[in-house]
């Protein structure tokens, strides 16, 4: 059964956020709360969530920002590394179903009520979407718990390991394609797997990545991936990677070799 957090309305969460966004990092530490009076909770569904647990998983999060600069400024690697290692966190202390982190409005308030401090020293650029959840896959917290559940494989020692494999850019890459591709969490572990076995020296990344993604994208017009066993989908997948790979050696070649003619 679902743990169920409270969930901050949208026309309140736009008055705290344009309160908040006003505060330095230091002074939203104050604004910190376990408890707010609109907050509301699904009627049903599992069993709300308990201020002694929201409170554990604040510190938790506030210790990991610390050990990445927080309330410092924050280099891109301190962010990398507080996004994948608060990701493993909330996935696995939260206790949520699918459905339930489903809703907007829940991490609206993890962002704007229980963390506040932390949310906008993750996020500096004062932009709502990171803090309104207008869309999941951008919000603060909400897109790491996706992320997380998405590479989530329970059969393995180190379950989260795939958290490391790809950064905030390529992971964004697969949701964009979400709907084709990055809603299923087979699907994702095992781009995860193959691209990970790719040797991309003196390759674009970021370009492989998205032609190999496209190709996947023309694959499944006509190929279901979730009807297939986990090998012939690694295959399927090996064999759209090695196209890619193929194709950006040649075109490095061509340009290296008209460059040498010149």
């Amino acid at each position: 059964m679902s743990v169920l957090f409270p969930r901050l309305l949208p026309a309140q969460a736009q008055v705290l956020y344009s309160s908040h966004r006003l505060l330095p990092v230091e002074s939203l530490k104050e604004q910190a709360a376990l408890h707010y009076d609109s907050a509301v909770y699904v009627a049903t569904g599992g069993d709300r969530v308990r201020e002694r647990d929201l409170d554990d998983l604040r510190k938790a999060v506030v210790t990991a920002a610390r050990q990445h600069g927080f309330p410092g400024a924050a280099t891109p690697k301190n962010r990398n590394d507080f996004d994948r290692e608060v990701a493993e966190l909330l996935h696995r202390t939260m206790g949520v179903a699918p459905a339930e982190a489903a809703s907007r409005d829940i991490w609206v308030f993890l962002a704007l009520v229980v963390l506040p401090d932390v949310a906008f020293w993750r996020f500096d650029g004062k932009t709502d979407e990171r803090f309104l959840a207008k869309d999941l896959t951008r919000h603060v917290f909400g897109r790491l718990w996706w992320r997380a559940h998405l590479v989530h494989d329970p059969a393995s020692a180190e379950p989260y390991a795939a958290l490391y494999i790809l950064g905030e850019g390529a992971f964004d890459q697969i949701y964009a394609r979400r709907r084709a591709l990055g809603g299923s969490p087979q699907l994702v572990r095992a781009i995860l797997h193959v691209w990970n076995g790719i040797d991309t020296t003196g390759l674009n990344e970021s370009e492989l990545l998205k032609d190999f993604l496209k190709r996947l994208l023309r694959l499944g017009a006509f190929m279901s991936f979730e009807t297939l066993q986990d090998e012939q989908l690694r295959a399927e997948l090996q064999r759209a990677a090695h196209d890619s790979v193929s194709a950006f050696a040649e075109e490095r070649h061509a340009k290296h070799a008209l460059t040498a003619h010149d």
